[in-house]
C-alpha cells in the first residue's frame, strides 16, 4: 500500500485529504502542519509520497520543504495551494514538483494528482519513458494496468526471467514485469538480492536450504550457477 504524508496547517482540509486518500487505498502515515514537524515525520516514517501545502505554519513554507525533499529525500511530492498567481507558480516550479493540486479539489483530483506524481517520479528516476516500474524507500512499484502496486523488498522471494519479461514472486502473489533480469537486479540494487543463475534472482533473507546444485526459497528449488556458488556464501555474510 502506498504511504502518504500530508503537510497542511488547516486541519479540516488535512482530514478531508486523509479521508479521500484512505478511501482510495492509500495509507496516510501522518499529518504535519509545519516544516519542522514534516521533517520529523519524513525521517521517522519514510513515506512514498508527500502532499504539501505551500502556505504552512512557521518561518519556512511548503516550497522550502519541497526543496529539502528534492535535495535530501528520494520521494515525489505534490503541491497543494489556492494561491495560483504567477509569482507563486514561478517559485514553486523551481523546486520541480511532481504534481500540483489546486484548492478547492474533488476526490478524483486528489487520486489523479497522486497517480500522476508517482508516474512522473518514475520517469524522472529511471530516465526512461517506457519504464513504468520504479523504486522508492526499499519498495518496488510495479505497474498493473493504471495502478502502481507497492511490493516491499522484504516481501520479494525471487524473480525468474523469460527473455524481456520477469515474473516476481512474493508469498502469495506474482507480478509480470516488462524487464530483463539484469535491469531488475540493477533497479533493486540491494545486497539482499543475489543472482543465483542467469534466469533467477533470489532474496537471500528467504533462503531455507542450500546445497551445491540448488537453493531453496520456502518450497521452491532454484538452480545455482557454477560460477555463482563461490559468491553465494560471501553474499549471505554481507546481509
Amino acid at each position: 500500500m502506498i504511504s502518504v504524508l500530508i503537510v497542511e496547517d488547516e486541519l479540516i482540509i488535512a482530514n478531508d485529504l486523509q479521508d479521500i486518500l484512505e478511501s482510495n487505498n492509500y495509507h496516510v502515515i501522518g499529518i504535519a502542519k509545519s516544516y519542522d514537524l514534516a521533517i520529523n515525520k519524513l525521517s521517522a516514517k519514510q513515506p512514498d509520497i508527500v502532499l504539501l501545502d505551500i502556505q504552512i505554519d512557521g518561518s519556512k513554507d511548503g516550497i522550502d520543504l519541497a526543496n529539502t525533499i528534492r535535495n535530501e529525500y528520494e520521494i515525489p511530492f505534490v503541491f497543494i495551494s489556492s494561491h495560483t498567481d504567477r509569482a507563486t507558480l514561478d517559485r514553486a516550479k523551481e523546486s520541480k514538483p511532481n504534481g500540483f493540486l489546486v484548492k478547492p479539489f474533488e476526490d478524483e483530483d486528489v487520486f489523479v494528482a497522486v497517480e500522476m506524481a508517482l508516474s512522473n517520479f518514475s520517469k524522472e528516476q529511471n530516465n526512461n519513458q517506457d519504464n513504468q516500474d520504479f523504486t522508492i524507500n526499499e519498495s518496488l512499484f510495479i505497474r498493473q494496468k493504471n495502478t502502481a502496486v507497492k511490493v516491499a523488498y522484504d516481501d520479494i522471494l525471487y524473480a525468474s526471467s523469460d527473455a524481456n519479461y520477469c515474473t516476481l514472486y512474493t508469498g502469495d502473489k506474482k507480478f509480470v514485469m516488462r524487464s530483463t533480469l539484469k535491469e531488475l537486479e540493477s533497479k533493486l540494487n540491494d545486497k539482499r538480492f543475489f543472482r543465483c543463475h542467469k534466469s533467477h534472482l533470489v532474496n537471500l533473507k528467504h533462503l531455507t536450504a542450500i546445497n551445491s546444485e540448488v537453493i531453496s526459497i520456502q518450497n521452491v528449488e532454484l538452480p545455482v550457477g557454477r560460477e555463482q556458488q563461490a559468491l553465494l556464501m560471501d553474499s549471505i555474510n554481507k546481509i
